[in-house]
């Protein structure tokens, strides 16, 4: 019994790393193996070994998350993981005795029961939930007005995903966000594509007098799949990477995924340059522990200077893919 706090310990920096390195659902092995060491001990025991278990695991993220930066003795990364959840570990480590003697008792079925709970809980964070965003923000050293904005729009499997759009993000401060626009989704000789018209731009007077607007599209809950622009022509795939690892675990990553063109049309009251930036983004998450999430982010963005009119031009787009571990809220 003496060898359990160490055994604890080696188990929990053994989980951090199959979770991140192997998969994210390796997660539920720390509830499990609270269970394991306080059925085999006290329940005395089996608190010391739940807390080592979940103070190693979260030491390990920790030192993934923040890399060499890390303050090891820094307490709110344990206190946030302790207070999300990770004081299930010595909860359940002190009342696994109470099976071993007697699986049919009141106690003993509680202690099942909070398992179970605890268990789901971490598979079904571990699970890589999907969201999207889609941003565009405009600037001009020209008062334009009646903008009609014709742009590629995220489509899943070359079809037009149109729930994105369907309702504007809204959740700002007073000002940050253009309300005064409409927008649909329209057929063009390139084929289906998001029309944005804007009556008038924001006035904005930094850090320079400009003209400006900032709209976002956002949905939290999404389908599990990759949402990318359309259309698209001259794709050329990129090879650009750099990677960071926590000894051989790889716990951050960038990679240049592909460049392509897409066609980008605006029309406004007279003829101006203009300065467009689109973001189209895939996020991917999971939890690899108490407040810790593994994190895969696609994003295609457009940053390109346009000129008002009626002809297309076809904006340069670069596909990126990041994937790091951080903490949840970071």
């Amino acid at each position: 019994m003496i060898y359990l706090p160490l055994i604890a310990i080696g188990a929990g920096l053994a989980c951090a790393f199959v979770t991140v390195g192997v998969h994210s659902l390796f997660f539920v092995l720390l509830p499990i193996m609270a269970f394991i060491m306080g059925y085999f001990s006290s329940w005395r025991w089996g608190i010391l070994n739940g807390f080592l278990l979940f103070l190693s695991c979260t030491l390990a993220m920790n030192l993934m998350w923040r890399g060499g930066d890390s303050n090891l003795v820094y307490p709110m990364p344990y206190i946030a993981a302790f207070a999300i959840g990770g004081f299930s570990l010595p909860v359940i480590g002190a009342l696994a005795p109470m099976v071993r003697k007697g699986a049919r008792s009141a106690g003993s079925i509680i202690t099942l029961v909070i398992l179970a709970i605890v268990v789901g809980w971490c598979a079904y964070s571990a699970v890589t939930h999907y969201g999207y965003y889609y941003q565009v923000a405009i600037r001009s050293a020209v008062d334009l007005k009646n903008l009609e904005l014709y742009l590629p729009l995220g489509a899943i499997s070359d079809d037009p995903y149109d729930d994105l759009y369907s309702q504007p993000y809204q959740d700002a401060p007073p000002g940050a966000l253009t309300e005064d626009f409409t927008h649909e989704l329209v057929d063009t000789e390139y084929g289906t594509m998001l029309k944005i018209t804007i009556p008038n731009l924001q006035n904005n007077d930094v850090p320079q007098p400009s003209y400006t607007a900032n709209i976002i599209f956002w949905q939290q809950r999404a389908p599990r799949q990759l949402v990318q622009l359309m259309p698209r022509q001259e794709v050329t795939p990129l090879d650009r990477e750099s990677s960071r690892y926590f000894g051989p675990i790889k716990t951050g990553e960038s990679r240049v995924v592909e460049g392509f063109e897409a066609p980008v049309k605006i029309i406004a009251d007279k003829q101006a340059k203009i300065e467009l930036t689109i973001w189209n983004r895939t996020d991917r998450g999971e939890a690899v522990s108490f407040a810790y999430i593994k994190s895969d982010t696609y994003t295609e963005q457009i940053n390109q200077d346009f000129q008002t009119g009626s002809e297309w031009t076809l904006a340069y787009v670069e596909a990126t893919s990041i994937m790091e571990i951080r903490g949840m809220g970071d």
